[in-house]
């Protein structure tokens, strides 16, 4: 069954099912697949919204300067055709399906060994010259410059760039903070920065620069972060989908209770076959106090290529996760039009759900308990209690403030409406 094995890239999937080998296929991992869908749909969505209260006046755009009609000149197509070289030079590997490019990527496409020089300047030609045309149509006998309306949703991949960028340094960080031995790595395997990412170090990095970016342009921050809310729980469980089917270690701690009967076995226990990480302890060498009582270490000794799979089934976190965020995103996404009269509402309600969904999903996770101020807990759960602690705040100050705002408004009506 699909669900049961790991698929690192496409080239494991097509290889397992259709007993083809596509060698271009390795260089696309089903993470990345997953973190890309949930990026558009993030980008959709995130649009949908900012656009459902531009229309209400709840977040106002703003006049830019444009240039229109620029002359044609060389430096214009100078970069297209140059990717358009590099692209066309390196396709023949792919056109051929040449082991290596699947094999050795690096030492294929930064080799000046292999590659096709005719079909590099075919690619050249085509990318340069559509660049030429597009210039050559919009071309004007004079530059027009025009003051044009730039709404918050007219910026909705920037806002996703910023907030994915500050979120792969906040992921990094945190790991770093919580498994130091693994810094060095980032140095000799620059791959390891998509690795070992910490989801909660990425959310607080991530809001940290989207304040800053909405304080520049000056956009309402209540209304902006609302926007955000039910996008990043929705985007969040699709890519808890690369996590399952990659296999990237994410997974709970052995399961060991019976299956019920009306329970799917892929929804009980998985033993993450091929998974990406070459992995059969299911501890990961980790084994604390909190996790395995009978320290037993048995896995320690164990051989991925004589398994190919954990030795014991672990509970699917990552299924789980998308299951129960998939939910709250939707969740909030269908109460976002309620609360659009109290910015800052959806929000803080957000990680409260959140913080109470990470909280759960770490009692049968894999980490390490840390000392933070006389309490043992994993990072993932201490992040989660500060979460639910201030989305509580923040949820009943917001209440009481808007409560009382809406008497006093009705006060005033009252007093306006009295002879």
């Amino acid at each position: 069954m699909i669900l049961l094995d790991c698929y690192p890239t496409f080239y494991d999937f097509f290889l397992q099912h259709f007993k083809v080998h596509i060698h271009i296929f390795k260089l696309f991992h089903s993470f990345g697949f997953f973190v890309a869908i949930a990026f558009l749909t993030g980008i959709f969505l995130l649009r949908t919204e900012l656009k459902r209260r531009e229309k209400l006046g709840l977040l106002p755009s703003k006049k830019v300067k444009v240039i229109y009609g620029n002359k044609f000149s060389f430096n214009d197509i100078l970069f297209p055709s140059i990717i358009g070289f590099l692209f066309g030079w390196k396709s023949i590997g792919v056109l051929t399906n040449n082991p290596m490019v699947g094999d050795e990527p690096g030492a294929y496409f930064f080799s000046l060994q292999y590659g096709s020089i005719l079909l590099g300047l075919i690619g050249a030609a085509i990318f340069g010259g559509i660049e030429y045309y597009n210039i050559k149509k919009n071309q004007t006998k004079e530059p027009e410059e025009k003051l044009e309306e730039r709404s918050p949703s007219d910026d909705t991949g920037s806002i996703l760039f910023v907030a994915a960028v500050a979120g792969i340094f906040g992921s990094n960080l945190f790991n770093t903070l919580e498994h130091p031995e693994d810094f060095s790595e980032i140095f000799t395997n620059p791959a390891s920065l998509l690795s070992g990412l910490n989801i909660f170090g990425g959310l607080i990095c991530a809001g940290l620069a989207l304040i800053i970016y909405a304080f520049v342009k000056k956009i309402k921050q209540g209304h902006f972060f609302d926007s955000l809310g039910s996008v990043y729980l929705i985007a969040y469980a699709i890519g808890r989908l690369g996590c399952q089917t990659a296999g990237d270690g994410c997974w709970g701690v052995p399961n060991t209770h019976e299956k019920p009967s009306f329970v799917p076995q892929f929804m009980w226990a998985s033993e993450y076959k091929n998974n990406i990480i070459n992995e059969c302890d299911p501890y990961q060498g980790q084994y604390f106090e909190h996790l395995d009582t009978t320290n037993n270490v048995a896995y320690k000794n164990c051989n991925f290529q004589e398994t190919h799979k954990l030795l014991t089934p672990v509970y699917p976190t990552p299924l789980y996760e998308f299951m129960i965020a998939g939910v709250l995103g939707l969740t909030l996404w269908t109460l976002r039009k309620k609360l659009t009269a109290l910015p800052g509402m959806l929000i803080s309600i957000m990680f409260v759900m959140n913080g109470i969904e990470r909280f759960l999903i770490e009692q049968i996770r894999v980490n390490e308990k840390l000392n933070y101020f006389g309490f043992h807990l994993t990072q993932g759960e201490f992040i989660a209690i500060l979460m639910t602690i201030g989305g509580s705040i923040a949820s009943i100050y917001l209440y009481v403030y808007y409560t009382k705002r809406a008497k006093q408004n009705t006060t005033n009506e009252h007093i306006k409406e009295t002879p």
